[in-house]
């Protein structure tokens, strides 16, 4: 039985025109796929289906929060994130033309049903932004534990003091081209 049956989309006897789907990812979703980023958290996605004669083209809206640790502090919290990403479907065999085109897929004309689950996946996985980091708080101050900012600051300023003791005189030459 295939538990990710709720994402296939049966397109076959499908009225042409717009068609609106709306898919909420959970834990469950998340651990049929290995080596997931996401874990935990709750993702909401609106899917706008436009069918045509041999053409699909899908919009996926894409928000809500996942469970991550922070780049910064290694410490767990909820990121917000939003995306919208477009696919176009085409019915028969692949073209030449569209072969390193990402947003376009062929399905056979065989097939009566569009599995979405693992285009979901990497939907979300595309949204997640490549830095994650606590927010702000409003008074501008990093939302990070400030006891685990305090201990990276001790080790920075540890860090740059070897460095100083350690540098290379060679290149004081190449650092002073870089001032002007």
């Amino acid at each position: 039985m295939n538990e990710l049956r709720e994402y296939q989309i049966p397109f076959v006897g499908m009225k042409l025109g717009l068609h609106h789907f709306n898919f909420e990812l959970e834990e469950t979703f998340f651990s049929h796929f290995e080596g997931s980023e996401v874990s935990k958290g709750k993702v909401f996605i609106d899917l706008e289906f436009d069918k045509k004669e041999r053409l699909f083209v899908l919009k996926f809206d894409v928000s809500g929060s996942i469970t991550t640790e922070c780049d910064r502090c290694g410490q767990e919290f909820d990121l917000p994130i939003h995306g919208n990403h477009t696919l176009y479907v085409k019915l028969g065999d692949k073209r030449e033309e569209d072969v390193d085109n990402e947003e376009v897929i062929w399905i056979p004309e065989s097939e009566s049903v569009l599995d979405l689950a693992e285009i979901i996946y990497e939907f979300v996985h595309l949204t997640l932004p490549i830095q994650r980091t606590h927010p702000d708080l409003r008074d501008g101050k990093p939302g990070c534990d400030p006891e685990i900012l305090k201990l990276l600051a001790s080790e920075d300023e540890v860090a740059g003091e070897d460095d100083n003791s350690n540098k290379d005189p060679r290149w004081d030459i190449l650092n002073n081209l870089n001032t002007n």
